[in-house]
């Protein structure tokens, strides 16, 4: 194919050189060589793979800057992410194969103990799930969708949606709590579900009773509970970004309802 400029894209060679400093030297970080029509499909396919449904104010490309920044702490003195998950981050962008473990654990690690996930964790989540999912050759109906997937069998998917809803109910009853159930359960949670959840569902009843909006709640409950017999024991690193990723589309949903209603 040409471009406007008349150059094939999938003859003209693409070459990139990372350096680094490396005690008063320069030490190549990263060769990479391709045709421009390569370079470009492996760039979609990643902008592909990290979409998901975000908020009106959430820029709709990523770039790997904003991705490797949510594996610093907050309150770090040092905002510099690991040189080491840089390289191997633009090395799975640029050559279309699976993102760093290390990086995927870090996000998850940072949602579990800041409790929050927003749209560049919950991307980047997606992004390694489904290109795990794409290297086993999983059937369609194990992917990660880019939106609520009200139909998704999957367990730890449905126990982050529950755990959405459980938050609003408690939300709808107490507006003003001080501490709510995500900054207590939401990291037991997606580990441990057969310890927190039995102790959840009973405390919704609570909140439940007090608010207006209680029997739409309960019938989110009843619905997303007719997909889980039983509640798991552990969920492995894989599971909790699913959980993960479930809780964030289940309440980006609920919010967007909410502004319809008002």
């Amino acid at each position: 194919q040409h471009s406007e400029l008349g150059i094939d894209t999938d003859k003209t060679k693409f070459y990139m050189l990372g350096l680094s400093p490396n005690a008063g030297r320069l030490s190549v970080r990263i060769w990479y060589e391709d045709t421009i029509g390569q370079f470009i499909e492996r760039l979609i396919q990643h902008h592909l793979d990290m979409e998901i449904t975000h908020g009106n104010f959430d820029a709709p490309y990523i770039s790997t800057y904003r991705i490797l920044k949510e594996t610093v702490p907050k309150n770090s003195k040092n905002e510099t992410s690991s040189p080491l998950l840089e390289g191997a981050l633009l090395r799975s962008v640029l050559e279309d194969t699976l993102y760093p473990l290390e990086l995927y654990n870090a996000i998850l690690n940072r949602i579990k103990i800041e409790g929050i996930i927003n749209h560049t964790r919950a991307a980047f989540l997606k992004a390694y799930l489904v290109r795990l999912n794409r290297q086993r050759k999983n059937s369609r109906g194990d992917w990660i969708s880019v939106s609520l997937n009200e139909e998704s069998t999957n367990v730890p998917y449905r126990l982050g949606r529950l755990f959405a809803v459980l938050e609003k109910a408690q939300r709808d009853a107490i507006t003003d709590a001080k501490s709510g159930i995500t900054n207590k359960y939401f990291s037991s949670a997606s580990t441990t579900p057969s310890v927190v959840f039995p102790v959840l569902l009973k405390l919704s009843q609570h909140h439940i009773a007090k608010s207006n909006w209680g029997f739409v709640t309960n019938k989110s409950i009843e619905e997303i509970m007719s997909g889980i017999d039983q509640f798991p024991r552990y969920l492995d690193l894989e599971d909790q970004g699913r959980f993960m990723l479930g809780y964030y589309h289940q309440r980006g949903e609920l919010f967007r309802k909410k502004e319809v209603n008002e």
